[in-house]
């Protein structure tokens, strides 16, 4: 039993070190400036990337709360005040909207469908509460492999979760804000690229890797 034991928290030491590590080197990105990824070419509407963080993605506005090179505008709330009304074509953020309470989500998603374009798209990709059960349950009910990603790294005063989602959930917030048409989407698919972020990054654990995200799509259909 002591090898087990010792095993294990060898193993909960291994995955921290990998998550620390990943983190690390995201957050030196953003300081240092990353490599542009280049999508499939759009409509060539305004597209804006909210809570960009080290990804560079060209063609696109990309606000964060964090300065970095490749940030165009830096926002903490993204009120997006400085777009016009119905004046956006694509709106992407992953992993970025459960750092927001609960009590705010809904007015951020209203405020965003007022930004887009009729026929405009919101692409969000967050952390699914329903994959990190499994995640939870197929690894022996260890809760310090899911803590981070449920509620953050809480290493910054940006990092921390207050919000949770599952397909459900989310699809259903999304039609209260005026939002039609939810989908779930692949990175590839969307973009024509790997972007490098969580929406197509899996979850590594002592039992396998798991996906970790959910993507959801949402179109303004109509103003």
């Amino acid at each position: 039993m002591c090898i087990d034991w010792i095993t294990k928290v060898s193993l909960i030491s291994r995955v921290r070190a990998k998550i620390k590590s990943i983190r690390n080197r995201r957050q030196q990105a953003v300081y240092g400036g990353q490599l542009p990824v280049y999508p499939k070419s759009g409509d060539g509407g305004l597209k804006i990337h909210l809570g960009a963080g080290p990804i560079n993605i060209q063609g696109w506005i990309s606000i964060d709360a964090r300065q970095a090179p490749h940030i165009h505008l830096r926002s903490e709330g993204f009120a997006l005040n400085e777009f016009a009304d119905s004046a956006v074509s694509e709106i992407y953020m992953c992993h970025v909207l459960e750092h927001f309470s609960f009590e705010e989500v809904g007015e951020i998603l209203r405020n965003f469908r007022k930004k887009l374009k009729v026929g405009g798209v919101l692409r969000l990709s967050v952390p699914d509460f329903d994959r990190l059960v499994t995640i939870y349950h197929a690894n022996g009910d260890n809760l310090e492999l899911i803590k981070l990603a449920l509620m953050g790294g809480q290493d910054y005063e940006y990092n921390f979760h207050k919000s949770v989602f599952n397909r459900a959930a989310l699809a259903s917030l999304l039609a209260s804000c005026g939002f039609e048409h939810m989908a779930e989407w692949n990175t590839v698919e969307e973009f024509g690229a790997h972007l490098g972020d969580w929406s197509e990054t899996g979850f590594r654990t002592p039992k396998g890797e798991f996906p970790v995200s959910l993507n959801m799509k949402a179109i303004k259909a109509q103003g």
